[in-house]
């Protein structure tokens, strides 16, 4: 019944996108009667094909838009037809564009990035 149950799990995720584990205890019929939302946040922690959000949301692995990816993303973007920047330029931009704080943009694009002084360019480290 476990096996049935995640799958449905799964399958409600892929389809619907992130989701707490009380929504998915609503989605999966089989759920209330069986633990609820704890019995969904232990099976979704078990279940290695899905991921925690930054959001305390869950997500089939790969679909969640996480902040790096976001950050990366919103810097790509920038960068566009582009070699190099300020940093300042950079991180002030995808702050904007992704809703973070500027300190943790800065960290999130200096570990993507190729930083060199002042600058930071589009190459990937």
């Amino acid at each position: 019944m476990t096996g049935l149950i995640t799958s449905k799990i799964r399958d409600f995720l892929v389809g619907h996108g992130p989701a707490t584990p009380e929504r998915v205890a609503e989605a999966v019929l089989e759920l209330p009667e069986a633990g609820g939302a704890e019995r969904a946040l232990l099976l979704m922690r078990l279940d290695p094909t899905l991921e925690r959000t930054a959001s305390e949301m869950w997500a089939a692995r790969g679909t969640a838009i996480t902040d790096d990816r976001r950050v990366r993303k919103a810097a790509e973007a920038f960068f566009d037809g582009r070699r190099g920047a300020p940093l300042a330029s950079v991180v002030r931009a995808v702050a904007s564009e992704t809703g973070l704080p500027e300190h943790q943009a800065r960290e999130l694009l200096t570990a993507q990035f190729v930083v060199a002084g002042t600058n930071i360019f589009n190459r990937r480290r």
